[in-house]
């Protein structure tokens, strides 16, 4: 315990927002435009990868912009996201690590996601290690090759720099915004009062980009 909350120090300190120098907030990108980069992605067959990286509770609003069901845009042909080859998700839901309760919640998204079809491929570690989890996460990206990943979560802790695709960070922190782009993100979404939206849940709440990648896949439905 003592060494993640060291770890974590470092990246907020190396990579977030601890980094001494004053960062305006930040809003990010606009939510509209890059789920529709997401959808367009996976409809074309491009390899697309989700990486949750969340720390403790606010994992429940960042395990939801997963939580989307991608197989309304193929018709009759494919019927849940574990169809869909060119689609992944690697998440730090490991159920055996941590306290009781961060076991738990590991267990209550991960059982919800498997409702949506959602099958994490990669478990990177537990939900208190976000700070290392990348490491695994990183390994694996670099096996799938990519051509577009969306980091939810501790998005920073990631090595983006090291990837070869565009990317997508989603943070709770306005004030992260300004340094994910500096760290090399393509694009950063802010997500506004994880904390506070996720005191004492057991279950995914929404998310705003969550609810815009749905109702992107919504909107294509109804053009077609």
């Amino acid at each position: 315990q003592n060494e993640m909350l060291r770890l974590a120090t470092h990246v907020e300190k190396t990579r977030g927002m601890a980094q001494g120098k004053y960062i305006k907030p930040n809003f990010g990108d606009s939510k509209e435009k890059v789920a529709k980069i997401i959808v367009k992605a996976v409809e074309e067959g491009k390899n697309v990868a989700f990486v949750l990286n969340a720390k403790k509770e606010t994992s429940y609003l960042f395990a939801d912009i997963l939580n989307c069901d991608f197989s309304k845009l193929f018709g009759d042909e494919i019927n849940s996201n574990k169809d869909i080859e060119n689609l992944h998700f690697i998440a730090n839901l490991d159920e055996n690590i941590g306290l009781p309760r961060i076991r738990q919640h590991a267990t209550n998204i991960t059982k919800e996601l498997n409702e949506t079809g959602i099958d994490i491929e990669c478990i990177t570690g537990g939900l208190d290690e976000y700070p290392i989890t990348p490491r695994k996460a990183e390994e694996y990206l670099k096996e799938i090759k990519p051509d577009l990943v969306i980091v939810a979560g501790v998005p920073h802790a990631l090595y983006v720099e090291e990837l070869d695709c565009e990317t997508i960070a989603v943070t709770d922190g306005p004030r992260l915004v300004q340094p994910l782009n500096e760290l090399g993100y393509s694009h950063v979404i802010a997500e506004l009062d994880a904390h506070s939206k996720t005191l004492g849940v057991d279950a995914i709440v929404d998310s705003d980009f969550g609810m815009m990648i749905r109702s992107v896949i919504e909107w294509e439905l109804e053009e077609n």
